[in-house]
């Protein structure tokens, strides 16, 4: 039977051939649990067509939204998960104050462990049996360094991308950003390191995701969404 979650946005990133959304439960203005809408693809993204609203709008950062679901999909990495009844529209039923932001804040110890780093990351990976079935937060930081430039530089066809370096309770991480208006802001600039003061960032635990046939499975720590009052002016 299809049951509804309404929840605050605080993440539309991009993820594979579509998107990750996910958000906080509304309960008349309080603060519930953290909620991530996926389909039943292998992969769990949501395409665009899936969580298009029925007037034809992409949901939004702070979109209160209604999604119909069909069965709750906790996974041992992401307990947060619940499959959408995929042809039904999501509705738009308000918007979120960011005067409010502080209370809908997640305040962890640290962003899932230390010491495991990629190539071009730092503190951005967990290795498969670490895991603690949270895969979300929500978290101020004081500054975020945008990084725009190719990925791996001693690759002549690296990609260029956006990477987010921040310090939280006195560690330091650098994560890929999959915020796609970040990303298409930012890719659009001059490569370099630009800064933003005192965002709020969501946080989330990707997939295992093998970086090569040899290597171990991980899962990768991504800003998936990154929010200023700027932005919602």
């Amino acid at each position: 039977m299809n049951y509804t979650k309404t929840i605050v946005c605080f993440a539309n990133s991009r993820k594979i051939a579509g998107r990750c959304v996910a958000g906080k439960e509304w309960q008349d203005g309080k603060v519930g649990e953290w909620v991530r809408p996926v389909s039943n693809r292998p992969t769990h993204e949501i395409s665009e067509e899936e969580l298009r609203y029925q007037d034809g709008r992409d949901p939004q950062l702070l979109d209160i939204i209604e999604i119909s679901c069909n069965e709750p999909q906790p996974l041992v990495y992401q307990r947060e998960n619940h499959v959408i009844a995929p042809h039904h529209h999501w509705k738009c039923v308000g918007r979120f104050e960011w005067k409010n932001i502080q209370v809908w804040l997640d305040k962890p110890s640290n962003l899932w462990g230390l010491g495991e780093s990629s190539y071009s990351g730092l503190n951005n990976r967990v290795i498969i049996g670490q895991e603690d079935g949270s895969s979300l937060y929500l978290v101020q930081v004081d500054h975020l360094s945008l990084l725009v430039g190719p990925k791996a530089p001693k690759y002549k066809d690296s990609k260029r991308a956006v990477q987010g370096g921040f310090m939280y309770q006195n560690i330091n991480y650098r994560m890929d950003a999959t915020d796609p208006v970040i990303e298409r802001q930012y890719l659009n600039k001059a490569d370099g390191q630009y800064d933003i003061a005192n965002p709020v960032i969501c946080v989330s635990l990707s997939d295992p995701h093998q970086a090569a046939s040899n290597q171990p499975f991980y899962y990768y720590k991504l800003i998936a969404a990154i929010l200023y009052p700027e932005r919602f002016q």
